[in-house]
Parts: C-alpha cells; structure tokens; sequence
C-alpha cells in the first residue's frame, strides 16, 4: 500500500505538514466555527425524525413516496440495494434547505454521503 506524501496544510502561513487537508489546529477551528450538531438543527426532533424516516425508507438512494433516485445514490446507479444509514437533507440546511420537510430528505448509506459532501 502505498503512502500519500506530505503537503503543507493549506491555512496560510501554517508550516505543519499534512497527508491532506488542514493541520489538526485547523480543523478543530473550523469544527469550532461550524458550531455543534444540536446547534445546527440536529436535536431530539430532528433524531426521531430521522429513526422514523429510516423505517418507512430503508434503501439507499429512497425518498419520499419510496422512489428510488440515483441523483445522489452511487448504489441506485449501480443497480445495488444497500441499507441506509443516515437521513440526509437533498438541499443542505445551509442553502436554506427544509429541516423536516419529507419532500427534503432521502435515504443514503455512509458511503453515498461521504460522496455527496
């Protein structure tokens, strides 16, 4: 296997190298700034939405109705039927998306929401 080579980390006038990214000092800032799950809308509501929407829905690439969609899902376009494990906001919070609006969320496994960002 072979190893990523180290860069600078990209924050300007920061000398740390890294496999990738920010240094560790970086990244805890910008968690910082980003603020907490709770803060950004994921509370106790928002959780059992998601358990609830995460029964009805159990697919990855699923939204409202149980349609299947591939926009998102890099297993609906490869013909997979793989569980899903997190709720995810099709327009993010952040663009002004809807926090609980079903028409908003779909279905994805870890993997299609590390993809999508």
């Amino acid at each position: 296997m072979a190893t990523l080579p180290y860069a600078p980390c990209p924050h300007p006038h920061c000398r740390r190298l890294t496999r990738g990214g920010p240094c560790a000092t970086h990244r805890r800032a910008r968690e910082q700034r980003r603020g907490s799950a709770r803060a950004r809308g994921y509370d106790a509501e928002w959780q059992a939405t998601s358990r609830a929407w995460l029964s009805r829905y159990p697919w990855c690439g699923q939204r409202a109705g149980g349609q299947l969609h591939a926009e998102h899902s890099r297993c609906v376009r490869r013909g997979l039927r793989i569980r899903a494990t997190i709720t995810d906001h099709i327009q993010p919070l952040r663009e002004g998306g809807a926090r609980l609006d079903p028409a908003n969320l779909q279905s994805l496994c870890v993997s299609c929401n590390t993809r999508k960002g």
